[in-house]
């Protein structure tokens, strides 16, 4: 077992004792050329690392006001909530300001230092050195980063740890990808078996009809097709606006963005109002009540389980009529089926943001059988889509395992506490 020392450094901690510590400053220079776009093709510094830019990136009109990008340049975005974009370019070509770029000096490994600069607890150190711009906010010039202490081995065992981890990463990211592939063969397995049973039935051997509507095409004989409307107290959507957020207040803002589960999904950024908010927009919702997403991930479905909440515009809400021949759950699944996405999407077709209309949601044809039909149909669903989810779930906590494995590594081998 290699003999080991204490770095001095918090966030490097023990490395082998005949390593030395270098400042970031004199590994590499920073390259603060400003051209423009039109003379060096438009780069994106992404989790990915540096690729040509994408279609979603911020752009400005200021096209001149770029930062010179060499191939195999490092370039690592100094905004902390841009955390982890980083990489070496195999581009020439432009960056935004906010981006740091940086030239790499003699006898010296970049990939080497790539993967020191990838690792989570350089991450940390790195912002640490940041100014804040807002709370939570903070980015770290070149004046402070080239100040930061990484660890320096030699130049043969720089090469030798950035094979290793070339290789090694490799594997680990071909079977997350592999992993990531089953999970959307599953998840369109699931999306057909609900899209089936809700327009075919449970008998495949049922006299079947046309429907008279293109995307549900044939169903059961016995079946009817009726607009939404008819089977609902209300369907309506929420505040178009913004209300008074408290951070201490008990009461939770619901957007779209936080359907799609059984339940509403709160997440960490869900913010909250106080009690005079809450009853300034409250909207008396009540068990027979489904909540949909009108924008974003359109169509995510979750059913209202008596939470004290406002709404936001981009969530709907439909109410059931309990005396009609509709039930939530069966409503529930048909809303998830890929016949009704189909026309979702094709209600988007001369729109330049996609939103998803009420007046599409009341008019929606809806496929109606008898109540136990309904029941029936909905018990086999739940089943099923509960084992399809589990298995999902399960390829996920892979995915997430690797994922934290391969962080641990990188950090384990660049530090020296694991040779290879």
């Amino acid at each position: 077992m290699r003999e080991m020392k204490d770095s001095g450094i918090e966030w490097i901690g023990e490395i082998p004792a005949d390593w030395e510590l270098s400042k970031i400053g004199a590994v590499y220079e920073e390259r603060n050329e400003k051209v423009s776009d039109v003379d060096f093709q438009p780069l994106s510094v992404t989790k990915q690392g540096v690729v040509p830019q994408l279609e979603t990136a911020a752009k400005t009109n200021d096209g001149e006001n770029r930062k010179l990008i060499r191939k195999n340049d490092f370039v690592i975005n100094s905004r902390s909530d841009r955390r982890g974009s980083c990489g070496i370019s195999e581009y020439d070509g432009s960056c935004s300001l906010i981006n740091t770029v940086l030239k790499p000096r003699r006898n010296m490994c970049n990939a080497y230092y790539s993967f020191v600069f990838r690792s989570e607890r350089f991450a940390d150190e790195f912002y640490r050195w940041g100014n804040g711009i807002v709370d939570d906010l903070w980015s770290t010039k070149w004046s402070n980063m080239k100040r930061i202490y990484i660890p320096a081995p030699s130049l043969q065992e720089q090469h030798r740890i950035a094979d290793y981890l070339d290789r090694k990463c490799s594997q680990i990211d071909a079977i997350i990808a592999r992993q990531q592939e089953v999970i959307e063969k599953l998840k369109a397995y699931k999306l057909s078996v609900i899209t089936e049973v809700v327009t075919k039935g449970l008998n495949p051997d049922v006299p079947m009809k046309d429907s008279g509507i293109e995307w549900i095409g044939e169903i059961p004989e016995h079946w009817k097709i009726g607009k939404l409307c008819f089977f609902t107290v209300r369907i309506g959507d929420g505040l178009h606006g913004t209300p008074e957020f408290d951070d201490k207040g008990e009461y939770y803002f619901i957007n779209g963005n936080n359907l799609g589960a059984t339940y509403i999904t709160i997440k960490e950024n869900t913010k909250t109002v106080g009690l005079s908010e809450y009853n300034k927009y409250f909207i008396a919702l009540d068990e027979n009540t489904l909540l949909i997403s009108l924008n974003g991930t359109i169509g995510s479905v979750s059913q209202y389980h008596g939470e004290q909440i406002i709404l936001g515009k981009s969530a709907g809400y439909i109410i059931l009529d309990s005396r009609r021949d509709l039930t939530l759950d069966y409503l529930r699944f048909y809303l998830q089926s890929k016949s009704v996405k189909t026309l979702f999407e094709l209600s988007f077709a001369g729109t330049t943001i996609n939103n998803l209309s009420l007046e599409t949601l009341r008019n929606l044809p809806v496929c109606i059988m008898t109540s136990e039909e309904q029941l029936q149909i909905s018990k086999i669903l739940d089943k099923k889509c509960l084992e399809i989810e589990s298995t999902i779930q399960k390829k996920q906590m892979l995915i997430e395992c690797l994922a934290a494995y391969k962080k641990s590594l990188i950090y384990e081998v660049v530090t020296g506490k694991k040779e290879v």
